[in-house]
């Protein structure tokens, strides 16, 4: 019986041999790609940043305003002229989510609604600070 395992031992055991060595793997490669192409078209960062600045404007010239005796008439902020901090906090709001609702519009691929919302937004805006401005300056 020891002869039958060991003979059973030596037909199944797989030799090792000194020359084997372990397989070395090909080192990595470092491949130089060119950049992605631009994910955004070059207008909407000027489109976002004319949005910051007319929706700074518009608090800037509306606080005046009220403060120079004319009336509020956004309904939305009638209530919020005389308290600067909530006034400038739903403007830092309305225009951070009209910066996402376009991010959104271009990730889900409507990419000319994406732009055309920020045109007619800053559109929008340009027309409420230029009546503002125009109240301003006739009140004087």
């Amino acid at each position: 019986m020891r002869i039958a395992i060991c003979v059973l031992l030596l037909l199944c055991a797989t030799p090792v041999l000194a020359q084997d060595e372990p397989r070395v793997e090909d080192p990595p490669r470092i491949v130089l790609a060119p950049p992605p192409a631009q994910s955004r078209p070059a207008a909407l960062m000027p489109l976002y940043i004319g949005a910051i600045g007319l929706q700074a404007y518009d608090g800037y010239s509306t606080l005046r305003g009220v403060r120079q005796g004319n009336a509020e008439t956004n309904p939305l902020v009638i209530g919020l002229a005389d308290r600067p901090v909530a006034f400038w906090t739903v403007k830092a709001v309305t225009t951070g989510l009209s910066i996402l609702l376009t991010e959104q519009l271009w990730r889900d691929n409507h990419r000319k609604q994406a732009i055309v919302w920020m045109i007619v937004a800053d559109g929008v805006m340009a027309a409420v600070a230029a009546r503002n401005a125009s109240l301003i300056h006739s009140a004087r």
